[in-house]
């Protein structure tokens, strides 16, 4: 027997499908054909005292081909915006028989961004359209606002059966190839999200970061990769396209997030080149229109070091609350961890990396201390040391 359908406007969430009804939708099947409703399977905990902590759930669902506005996810969060309370921490878990389309997502992850005290994890059983670029864009987009989103395997399915299932006592059966079909879909979202947030391959890292300046027969790019912190940790790596810098990829990226101006947020960027001056004075501007923002800027090698207007940038960042260092061993693998696709595998350092880290140092204090007359007389010489 099936629940009886919700219609696209209603707003009270279902409490329980039937067995037959789960079964059919939450199959993850490679090929679910006419399976076109959506069902999201929601629990909402706070950090409220025990007596008080009484999590909701529920269930909410579209129906086939309706609107946008509609489809579960948005009518989970005009439920939910309702409850909200500024001065509580939310936990939110979905449990979705489609992962959500990309303009859900993107709504779900400005949702995010809005709201700092939310955590969302999304387990889904299928992957919706994973091989059109708006989908993976949509996932993208959770991914940058802090979403977790996971394939739901055999412990998840069994929850949702003993939570939100009229099971009348009966246990979880689960279908034939669950596992094979979790491990399928979980290695194609692993291939989006790897796609999606630009990793490095390992031998991108190691050709365009290596901190000697000598030049190398392999062309070195400015690659720059940035995490914020706050609210939501966001990592990227970005390189230079044609006719689009590195740097203004950065800056419009960061502006697209719409992010609160009563906030403090960090920032710390990893550059492979440091920023020539009029890039570095992009940068000062940018920090100059967001004085919410705290940037650190670390660099492997320096830019044209002996030029003087790419010192007078470097000075620039300097004097406008940008840190600005040179990479050391710990930086690389800190990076090596966050932006490359490592497959598990340690950082090796390359020989002298930390012989020509110092190397650098010495000459981003010579650029960066107070030049006097004197000074420059004494040191302009030792800048090629």
């Amino acid at each position: 027997m099936l629940s009886s359908p919700q219609t696209p406007g209603t707003r009270k969430p279902m409490k329980t499908l039937a067995p037959d009804e789960f079964s059919f939708n939450f199959e993850n099947l490679r090929l679910a054909h006419g399976r076109n409703t959506t069902f999201l399977c929601f629990q909402v905990e706070t950090k409220a005292p025990p007596s008080l902590n009484s999590p909701d759930s529920g269930i909410f669902q579209n129906q086939d081909h309706c609107p946008s506005h509609h489809h579960a996810e948005m009518v989970f969060l005009t439920w939910f915006q309702k409850r909200l309370s500024p001065a509580q921490h939310y936990e939110v878990t979905w449990y979705m028989s489609w992962s959500p389309c990309s303009r859900c997502a993107v709504q779900v992850a400005k949702f995010l961004k809005s709201n700092s005290t939310v955590n969302l994890s999304i387990f889904v059983a299928r992957l919706y359209y994973p091989r059109e670029l708006e989908t993976k864009d949509g996932l993208h987009s959770l991914w940058q606002a802090g979403a977790q989103v996971q394939i739901m395997f055999f412990q998840d399915f069994k929850y949702c059966w003993e939570n939100f299932v009229n099971n009348e006592g009966k246990p979880f059966q689960p279908w034939k190839n669950l596992d094979e079909n979790s491990k399928d879909w979980d290695t194609e979202l692993k291939d989006i999200h790897r796609n999606t947030t630009d990793l490095l391959t390992e031998e991108m890292f190691y050709s365009q970061f290596y901190n000697r300046e000598k030049k190398s027969s392999i062309p070195r790019k400015t690659y720059l990769c940035y995490q914020l912190n706050e609210p939501q940790p966001v990592k990227r790596c970005l390189h230079y396209k044609k006719g689009y810098h590195a740097v203004t990829r950065f800056i419009d990226g960061i502006v697209s997030m719409n992010l609160d101006p009563a906030r403090s947020y960090d920032i710390t960027c990893y550059f492979t080149w440091s920023p020539c001056n009029r890039y570095a004075r992009k940068l000062v501007s940018f920090i100059e229109d967001y004085p919410n923002l705290r940037l650190k800027v670390y660099t492997s090698r320096l830019y044209f070091h002996w030029c003087w207007t790419n010192m007078q940038g470097l000075q620039h960042l300097q004097n406008s609350r940008v840190t600005v260092a040179v990479m050391t061993f710990r930086d690389f693998e800190y990076c090596w961890k966050n932006f490359v696709d490592n497959q598990g595998k340690p950082f090796e350092p390359w020989e002298k990396l930390d012989l020509y880290s110092q190397s650098t140092e010495r000459r981003l204090r010579r650029i960066l201390k107070p030049l006097t007359p004197d000074v420059l007389n004494e040191d302009f010489g030792n800048l090629h040391l």
